[in-house]
């Protein structure tokens, strides 16, 4: 590569000493080089080697896992009070009879499988069984079935994956998006109350297949070209625009299998305990954490809770019972967390009492909450517990960067993992952001049939653009990691051409506010000033006074105390320039909206969506005399 310059092998950074008070996690750090270019680009990469020759699907593990671990328990979901679980024998036995019924059923490469429902021990076993016999599955959010009335956005999915069969968890809730779909009874395959020609599950898992389908099955497994061939298909959350359907191939599985495999090589013998919520039609939980327990033959537990509120003391009791050795979800769940560790002493006791490290994504983690995480930590068990945080998206298996060291350098997403480039392209604006773009083996080849948005997503040199921004960490040195700096399409300008970015913005005032708002929306485009609608921390308006605490959320975000402790809180702002301090700030009671796309499963809010839809709110923000109900710094 001509014009660059690489950094010496023995002046990368690869792992420092761990911090005081940190409890180990036992993740490896990769080591990482960089290079420049005339241009005033940048070339990050891994000085560690990617693992090679490894399985290529994660239904791969399971006759492994199955003879050495048989009898402890593979996936687990809530039955009442008791929970429901499938030992590593029984989902071996279970994900072959599947996938030779999957087979006999005509599906195929050219037939995929498509899911409506959402997470259920009965999906994780049609996922494997999918993968395992070589077929396509594309799951999706139950909301385009459940919540729509003209079924609009699962018709254009439906016919952009053209499936052989649909699987849903229950038929009843289902049938108004199976009827728009018009797909023949007899391609359904329903687990509760299936219909007249329906696939019945209990039929589908529960037949031993014969000789003659098991050597069909290894037939289809052994067929498998890698490189070529599909092994899942996602959606895009839509946060930032219209969902595309990305195609997963077993080589890019590889890839996460050799990462994972990477990361927990020096604690490969203590298995992973996970609880999770985090939907399966996203790469975050579908593939990533999902993903990572059938790795590490470890045992992972469906939460039914959500960090919603009257849906958050479901995860509380959930994490008392699993004592996970790993916990990873969106920052809005770790505030809430938070709270309740400080409120709840048992609690803390059991959620750390075997915790090796936590991780977010999908958005910034404020510092508030991070203080407060660790206070408890120290408070419960004398050790803080290390966050690790990282970068990728659906187009990249959720791989890129990783950041495994301990301490507080939040949103700091590391550097390449083993076997990605990582290309930084100056942005303009004369504050230092990079625009990001990546290559290597878990970036995908292209949209699913979708060669125009495929042709745009790549440059010259094969990098795919991701449309985020970074900042280095360190100006002078890029191998201390990479700084999450927003979405590039985020981004806008007021009124005097200046530049206003979304996600530090957003960032920071959530922090300013701490503990007060749960998330905001930026405004002011063509504006002379920043402004913002917000959803509050009820909880934490609640506790401002005593007269807050039994107060709905449509009288709490109106109440003098509220609104005082806000505009206190916007004139502490120590942001100087017009682009970087919110001048006003309107307090919202409805919560965002997933059918009008506002808000994505794994919880990042669509900005642009939430503007469009709330913009008689944004008049008020910007009203000549607001009303009194609207924080104003000035």
């Amino acid at each position: 590569m001509s014009g660059i310059a690489t950094i010496p092998a023995a002046t990368s950074r690869t792992q420092t000493e761990a911090a005081p008070c940190y409890r180990q996690s036992g993740l490896s750090q990769p080591g990482a080089a960089y290079g420049r270019r005339e241009d005033g680009s940048l070339l990050l990469w891994s000085t560690d080697s990617p693992l090679q020759g490894g399985p290529f699907a994660f239904s791969s593990f399971l006759a492994r896992w199955a003879e050495t671990r048989g009898a402890l328990p593979a996936i687990s979901e809530r039955a009442g009070d008791a929970w429901r679980t499938l030992t590593w024998s029984e989902l071996h036995r279970q994900v072959l009879s599947v996938a030779s019924g999957l087979l006999a059923m005509g599906l195929s490469q050219a037939r995929p499988l498509m899911i409506l429902s959402g997470n259920s021990l009965e999906q994780a076993v049609l996922l494997l069984g999918a993968e395992y016999a070589g077929i396509p599955s594309a799951a999706v959010s139950p909301s385009y079935s459940l919540l729509s009335q003209d079924h609009q956005r699962v018709r254009g999915m439906h016919a952009l994956v053209e499936p052989g069969a649909v699987f849903v968890q229950s038929s009843a809730p289902f049938s108004r998006a199976l009827d728009a779909l018009g797909v023949p009874a007899a391609a359904v395959i329903a687990v509760d109350n299936p219909q007249a020609g329906h696939t019945a599950w209990a039929a589908l898992a529960g037949a031993a297949p014969t000789a003659g389908r098991i050597a069909d099955l290894q037939a289809a497994h052994a067929a498998i070209d890698p490189v070529r061939d599909v092994a899942r298909i996602f959606f895009t959350s839509g946060s930032t625009g219209e969902p595309k359907a990305v195609p997963i191939r077993y080589d890019n599985v590889a890839a996460m299998i050799g990462q994972y495999q990477y990361l927990h090589r020096a604690i490969a013998d203590e298995p992973v305990v996970m609880l999770d919520w985090l939907p399966w039609h996203h790469i975050f939980g579908g593939m990533g954490n999902l993903g990572r327990v059938m790795t590490l033959g470890g045992s992972y537990y469906l939460d039914d809770g959500r960090p919603l509120l009257g849906q958050f003391a479901r995860t509380v009791q959930n994490l008392r019972d699993v004592c996970p050795t790993f916990y990873a979800t969106v920052p809005s769940a770790w505030a809430l967390i938070a709270a309740e560790l400080e409120r709840d002493e048992s609690f803390a006791r059991s959620f750390f009492s075997r915790l090796r490290f936590v991780a977010y994504g999908g958005a910034s983690l404020p510092r508030d909450v991070w203080e407060r995480f660790q206070s408890a930590a120290v408070r419960t068990v004398g050790e803080r517990i290390g966050f690790v945080a990282g970068f990728g998206s659906t187009e990249t298996t959720g791989q890129g960067a990783i950041y495994t060291l301990p301490g507080g350098d939040l949103g700091n997403v590391g550097v390449p993992i083993p076997g990605v480039e990582i290309k930084l392209v100056p942005l303009d604006g004369g504050d230092d952001r990079y625009e990001v773009r990546l290559r290597g083996r878990p970036v995908f080849h292209g949209y699913h049939k979708r060669p125009d948005l495929t042709q745009a997503a790549f440059d010259e040199e094969g990098f795919y653009r991701m449309g985020d921004a970074v900042r280095l960490a360190n100006p002078e040195d890029p191998l201390h990691g990479l700084r999450y700096a927003g979405r590039c399409v985020e981004d806008f300008k007021l009124a005097n051409g200046t530049w206003v970015r979304t996600g530090s913005v957003r960032l920071g005032l959530v922090e300013h506010c701490a503990p007060l708002l749960a998330d905001a929306v930026i405004c002011g485009h063509d504006r002379n000033y920043v402004a913002a609608l917000a959803w509050p921390n009820v909880a934490a308006c609640q506790r401002l006074a005593p007269e807050l605490a039994a107060l709905p959320p449509e009288e709490l975000v109106k109440h003098p105390t509220v609104i005082a402790a806000l505009r206190d809180a916007l004139r502490a702002q120590a942001a100087s320039g017009a682009s970087q301090q919110v001048r006003r700030l309107l307090l919202m009671a409805e919560p965002p909206s997933s059918d009008a796309n506002e808000i994505a499963d794994k919880g990042y809010i669509n900005q642009a969506a939430a503007r469009q839809r709330r913009a008689p709110l944004i008049d008020v923000l910007y009203a000549e005399l607001p009303p009194a109900f609207v924080a104003c710094s000035r």
